[in-house]
């Protein structure tokens, strides 16, 4: 029995360095696969965050008639609105928000309180759940005296104790995401609603876009004697493209690849402006607008590469 105890021993260790070798070669050959996803990085181990990180940032450009309206759906999942267009069309940017997957809002900020802006507050306000809400804190109380429509504005968005005034150097985050506050300080240096609009430049990785509310060009002379880092990728141009806004100056220092004007068509002021129309396609730009191009949408990658689409995809 010894000797057969001793015969069979060398059979079993070559079994088991058998079965060693051939899992060491199996994990072997899944080494390189392993390798592809790490180095691409578009895979990682340790979280759902994972994947969502790997979206892409978009930019809605929401086509609100007259007025302005802005998505800005994060990669990690959180959302901020940039005004919400007027009263006729706030329903509209609602029912935007929920056909694209929106059901609550991280910030909604009004650039200033024109009712182009903040129409729609009166519904996404009570159609969608928001956590924070700003604007730049213009003094509405004569305002509000005499008109209901501030008077409701400044009881439905102002009373809340999720309101925040925004100024100068104030930032927000949507995970790496940021959106830094250019314009206008505290207290104002200016009298008028548009000029004291917010500024915000909008930045994810090498990727930048300057948002300008209804600003003018007495505002973005300031801005300028500031020396205030202007440059983006895409501008959103100032007051609907109208001749108060965009000045040489201006659009030179920015310098933008794509320029967004929201716009209605048939606007009773004229807007835009043939002249800044002009002297967009005078610093290269591509010109985008919503009375003729509909809702348009940025999408932006991790590396900085956008493309741009909308309902009537014309690149101008």
């Amino acid at each position: 029995m010894g000797n057969s105890f001793i015969s069979n021993r060398p059979r079993i260790t070559r079994g088991i360095l058998s079965l060693l070798f051939f899992i060491f070669c199996f994990l072997l050959a899944l080494r390189p696969v392993h390798q592809s996803f790490s180095e691409g990085g578009s895979f990682s181990v340790g979280g759902s965050s994972a994947f969502a990180e790997s979206k892409p940032l978009k930019i809605h450009f929401i086509d609100v008639g007259e007025g302005d309206s802005i998505l800005i759906e994060a990669p990690n999942g959180e959302a901020a609105l940039i005004d919400a267009g007027n009263l006729i069309s706030g329903f509209r940017v609602a029912e935007y928000l929920k056909e694209n997957d929106i059901q609550d809002l991280e910030y909604l900020i009004f650039t200033h309180p024109h009712l182009d802006h903040i129409g729609g507050a009166f519904f996404v306000l009570q159609m969608l759940k928001v956590k924070n809400v700003y604007d730049n804190g213009e003094d509405l109380s004569g305002l509000v005296k005499s008109s209901d429509l501030y008077r409701w504005y400044a009881t439905l968005a102002r009373r809340e104790e999720n309101y925040r005034v925004l100024k100068t150097e104030d930032i927000l985050s949507l995970g790496e995401v940021s959106l830094k506050v250019l314009w206008p300080p505290r207290p104002f240096v200016l009298s008028d609603f548009n000029s004291n609009s917010l500024v915000i430049m909008l930045r994810y990785g090498k990727f930048s876009c300057l948002l300008t509310g209804d600003l003018t060009s007495i505002a973005e002379e300031m801005l300028l004697g500031a020396g205030v880092d202007l440059k983006a990728d895409v501008l959103k141009v100032g007051h609907h493209g109208a001749g108060d806004a965009s000045s040489e100056e201006f659009l030179d220092e920015v310098s933008p690849q794509i320029a967004i004007i929201s716009v209605n068509a048939e606007n009773i002021r004229g807007y835009p402006s043939m002249a800044v129309l002009e002297k967009l396609r005078n610093v290269g730009s591509g010109v985008y607008r919503t009375d003729e191009q509909g809702d348009i949408v940025l999408t932006v990658f991790p590396k900085g590469q956008f493309e741009i689409k909308s309902e009537i995809y014309e690149k101008r």
